[in-house]
């Protein structure tokens, strides 16, 4: 009996750690919420997220939908704390465009609940040279 009451605990325990996500960190572009939905329909949403202005980000009705962060080419929603936060660094941010951010806190459906947010250097682009002839 207290193998079974044991291997039950343990199998809820994974189950409710594989369900939070865990604490994770994601480096990517924060942008609003309204403009990030007509985003996600186009190609290259990872070029179109680096393109997105502060201006746009910090407009009433964009940046009351909330933020999220495009990382790695999938989009996360930043928890409501988390895109208060964002908001006050946008609005702190030297860049109009390009709002490259890194976000630590706990991942789960598509969502991360922030727990620390700043800004970060952008990756660098690769340069493609021509082909040697």
């Amino acid at each position: 009996m207290k193998r079974i009451i044991g291997f039950c605990t343990l199998v809820l325990f994974a189950s409710l750690t594989l369900y939070a996500g865990g604490t994770k960190t994601l480096k990517g572009y924060v942008v609003d919420q309204m403009c990030a939905a007509k985003m996600a329909t186009k190609e290259n949403v990872m070029d179109k997220a680096a393109a997105h202005t502060s201006d746009c980000a910090l407009e009433e009705d964009c940046a009351s939908s909330g933020y999220g962060i495009y990382s790695e080419g999938k989009f996360y929603k930043i928890d409501e704390k988390g895109s208060a936060k964002a908001k006050t660094l946008i609005g702190k941010s030297k860049r109009t465009n390009g709002l490259y951010f890194e976000a630590t806190g706990t991942v789960g459906d598509g969502a991360i609940e922030v727990a620390t947010l700043k800004e970060a250097s952008p990756p660098k682009k690769e340069v493609k040279s021509a082909p040697k002839n």
